[in-house]
């Protein structure tokens, strides 16, 4: 008996820490958050973008400017001791496309997810995509950025985000 016990509390503890529960959708703290996507494993083809995250009641850690899914639907988030789980169906070009992520991080300060795609028909001779997205909050948003759009350096008259008003004597 007494050597089967280590056995059953490893055997239980692995088993606790398998099970995932229903959870919320992550919000991040509000913020001016810099955002890095690109294609998993191919750190040379990443995008970088800075959004103003306000004080809402909802927010879509997902949201990237180059997404093509629409209408998502089935839409279910999860936790387990570690991760936290994403899972959705989405419409994609006349496509089903099924999208599954996994996040670490406290999603206050940073979070880093890989998100897989399968695509059914291919959408542009593509069945599966990867791509891996990472945030990390830098500081308050400054005044005046909009808040939950895009903001791109170089694009629509965005300039140098991390710096305040300039000084002037």
């Amino acid at each position: 008996m007494r050597a089967l016990l280590p056995v059953l509390l490893i055997a239980a503890t692995a088993t606790a820490h398998a099970t995932t529960t229903p959870a919320d959708a992550p919000i991040r703290m509000p913020g001016l958050w810099l955002m890095n996507t690109g294609p998993g494993g191919n750190a040379a083809n990443t995008a970088s973008f800075h959004m103003c995250i306000g004080k809402v009641a909802s927010d879509d850690v997902l949201a990237h400017p180059d997404s093509t899914l629409s209408n998502c639907r089935d839409q279910q988030w999860s936790k387990d001791a570690y991760y936290t789980y994403y899972r959705a169906v989405c419409d994609a070009k006349g496509s089903t496309a099924t999208v599954e992520a996994r996040f670490t991080g406290d999603f206050k300060y940073n979070f880093h997810g890989e998100v897989a795609t399968t695509y059914a028909p291919a959408v542009d001779g593509v069945t599966q995509a990867k791509a891996e997205i990472d945030g990390r909050r830098l500081a308050p948003c400054r005044g005046g950025l909009p808040e939950g759009k895009f903001l791109i350096k170089g694009k629509d008259g965005v300039g140098n985000l991390n710096l305040g008003e300039p000084i002037r004597q």
